[in-house]
C-alpha cells in the first residue's frame, strides 16, 4: 500500500526478533505467574486435556472423601454406643449376682413331710425296722428339671435308696431340684424345693410310699413361703436391673451420628469411587434392650436362684450378641478408614499426574526470564542501531 513504511533489512530482522522475544518472554511470565507450563489447550493438547481429567477425577474423589470421613463418624459412634451397653449389661450382671448372694427370699419352701418312721429309723437307715410306714420297695415318683418322671425305690438293693445321702445323690443324678432332710426328734422325712426353685411348688410326688396309711398322706407339697425383708431387698435389685436396662434403650437412640442411626436400625451406604462401583454396605441393627435379648424382669425372677440364673442366661446371650456385632462394625469401620487413607492417597497420587503434565520448573523459567530480558534490551539496543541510517539521511538533508 501507497502508506505502507519499508523498513530496511536490518531494522525489519531485529523487529521479528523483538516480537519473537516478547512473544517467549510473555509466555515465561504466565508460566511463572501460574506456575504451570500448559496453561491452555494451545500449549500442549495433550498433556493438557489428559491433566484436565486427571485433576477432575481427583476432584470427584475429595468430594467423595467428606462422605467416607462422615461415615467413620457415623461407625464410630455406633461403636461407642455398643461399648456403652456393654458396660450397662456388665453392671446388670453384677446386679443379678449381687441378688443372688442376698439371703433366699423364702423363709420357708415347699415341702411335703413323712409321717413318724419308727425309733429305729435315722438318717442312714430310713427303712427303720418293723411297723416303718416306709417300706423297702415302696416307690416316690417326682418330677425332674424337664418335667419328666424320676421313681425313687426305697431299699437296700441296687439302684435302691436307704440313706438321706443316698437319696439326695439320687435326686442330683436324675437333675431332680429337691432337696431330702431328716428331722432326728421327730424322726420324720422331709423332701423340699432346693433354693434353684425356692419360689415355685413342684408338682405334687406320686407312688407307693405316698396316699393313706402309707409314709406321705399327700404327695402334695405345702407352697413357699417369703421373707418379707429378703424377699424386699431382692425386690429392689429387680427394679435396679429394670431402670438400667431403660439406660440401654436411651443409649441406643443417642448413638445418632448426622441422622443415621447403625444402632437402631438404619443402614449406611459407604461410596468408595466416583462411578459407585465400589461401595460397602453397612447394616443397622436394632441394639435396644430387646434387641440385645434382654427384657424387663418382675421381682419373682429375683426371688429364687433358678430364676436368677435364667436372668444371667440372657445375660450371657446378650453379651454374645453385642460381641458379635461389635466386632462386625469394627471390621467394617477398619475397612472404611483403609478406603479413607486409600482414597487420600489416590487423590495425591492424580494431582501429582496432573502436576508433572502441566506444572513449570520455576527455577529454569526464572533462568529463562533473566536471559529473555537481557537479550530483549541487547535487541533494542541492536534496533537502535539499524535506524541510525536514516537518522544520518536527515541530518543530511538538514
Amino acid at each position: 500500500m501507497a502508506n505502507d513504511v519499508v523498513l530496511n533489512s536490518a531494522v525489519r530482522s531485529n523487529l521479528r526478533t523483538l516480537q519473537s522475544t516478547t512473544q517467549i518472554l510473555n509466555q515465561t511470565e504466565e508460566r511463572l505467574a501460574t506456575g504451570k507450563k500448559v496453561n491452555s489447550a494451545l500449549d500442549n493438547p495433550a498433556n493438557f486435556f489428559t491433566a484436565n481429567a486427571l485433576d477432575r477425577r481427583a476432584g470427584d474423589l475429595s468430594s467423595l472423601l467428606d462422605q467416607v470421613a462422615n461415615s467413620v463418624k457415623t461407625l464410630e459412634a455406633a461403636d461407642n454406643g455398643v461399648k456403652a451397653i456393654t458396660e450397662i449389661v456388665e453392671g446388670l450382671k453384677a446386679t443379678a449376682r449381687a441378688a443372688l448372694q442376698s439371703p433366699l427370699a423364702v423363709d420357708e419352701k415347699a415341702a411335703i413331710t413323712s409321717a413318724a418312721l419308727p425309733d429305729g429309723a435315722t438318717s442312714k437307715n430310713l427303712l427303720g425296722g418293723t411297723g416303718s410306714p416306709l417300706a423297702s420297695g415302696d416307690t416316690l415318683v417326682v418330677k425332674d428339671a424337664d418335667g419328666a418322671n424320676v421313681t425313687v425305690t426305697f431299699g437296700t438293693g441296687a439302684g435302691q435308696v436307704d440313706t438321706i445321702e443316698e437319696l439326695n445323690k439320687y435326686f442330683e443324678d436324675n437333675n431332680v431340684l429337691l432337696d431330702a432332710t431328716f428331722n432326728l426328734s421327730d424322726k420324720t422325712l422331709s423332701i423340699s424345693a432346693d433354693n434353684s426353685i425356692a419360689n415355685s411348688t413342684p408338682v405334687a410326688a406320686t407312688g407307693t410310699a405316698t396316699g393313706a396309711g402309707n409314709a406321705f398322706a399327700s404327695g402334695t407339697f405345702s407352697d413357699p413361703v417369703l421373707d418379707p425383708d429378703a424377699a424386699l431387698k431382692r425386690a429392689n435389685f429387680a427394679d435396679d436391673y429394670n431402670a438400667a436396662l431403660k439406660e440401654i434403650n436411651t443409649l441406643a437412640k443417642d448413638a445418632n451420628y448426622n441422622g443415621v442411626n447403625l444402632l437402631m436400625g438404619d443402614d449406611l451406604d459407604v461410596i468408595f469411587n466416583e462411578d459407585g462401583t465400589s461401595k460397602l454396605n453397612v447394616k443397622g441393627v436394632q441394639f435396644d434392650a430387646s434387641g440385645v435379648g434382654l427384657s424387663p424382669i418382675t421381682e419373682q425372677d429375683f426371688y429364687d436362684s433358678g430364676s436368677i440364673n435364667t436372668v444371667l442366661d440372657q445375660i450371657d446371650g446378650a453379651f454374645k450378641t453385642i460381641e458379635a456385632q461389635s466386632s462386625k462394625f469394627g471390621s467394617q469401620l477398619q475397612i472404611v478408614q483403609t478406603r479413607e487413607v486409600f482414597t487420600k492417597d489416590m487423590i495425591g497420587t492424580l494431582e501429582d499426574g496432573a502436576n508433572g503434565l502441566t506444572a513449570a520448573d520455576t527455577n529454569e523459567e526464572a533462568a529463562n526470564l533473566a536471559t529473555l530480558q537481557t537479550r530483549q534490551s541487547l535487541i533494542v539496543t541492536s534496533l537502535s542501531i539499524s535506524t541510525q541510517q536514516e537518522s544520518a539521511v536527515l541530518q543530511l538533508l538538514r
